[in-house]
């Protein structure tokens, strides 16, 4: 009996987002002491989808920091348990803090969570945010 390969995800992406109506990056950029790899103002965009107005601060790690899925998400994961409090106050202020995982994912493709890792973003508190794009790469 053949056994096919698993697929996984490729091009991942592994990010700490805030987001808020009112969220003002280059506020948070100091609060947090950590430079963003992207900013959002708020009001409307040509580039995102139509009705966000929402400002974005986030940190990401995708394939030009490290191919590993693995590596990707333990690098976002401890940059928000050494900011755990500050993303906390954050939080409870009204923004909106998420750790998103996305990537490209085909058929029978698979995105594998350790028991660790799900242990690591649970004790975080936060959201966690899947979002796969099927078109195949």
């Amino acid at each position: 009996m053949d056994v096919a390969e698993k697929r996984h995800w490729v091009l991942t992406e592994v990010s700490l987002v805030i987001r808020g109506r009112d969220l003002r990056p280059e506020e948070i950029t100091p609060f947090l002491d950590v430079e963003p790899t992207g900013v959002r103002n708020p009001g409307p965009s040509k580039w995102d989808r139509p009705g966000e107005v929402d400002g974005q601060w986030k940190i990401s790690c995708n394939e030009r920091t490290s191919r590993d899925f693995h590596e990707q998400l333990d690098s976002i994961l401890s940059i928000a348990e050494r900011k755990r409090i500050e993303l906390g106050q954050l939080a409870e202020q009204g923004y909106e803090v998420t750790v998103s995982l996305f990537g490209f994912s085909g058929n029978d493709s698979t995105l594998t969570l350790e028991p660790e890792e799900i242990k690591r973003i649970a004790r975080l508190g936060f959201p966690l945010r899947v979002a796969a794009s099927m078109s195949e790469r």
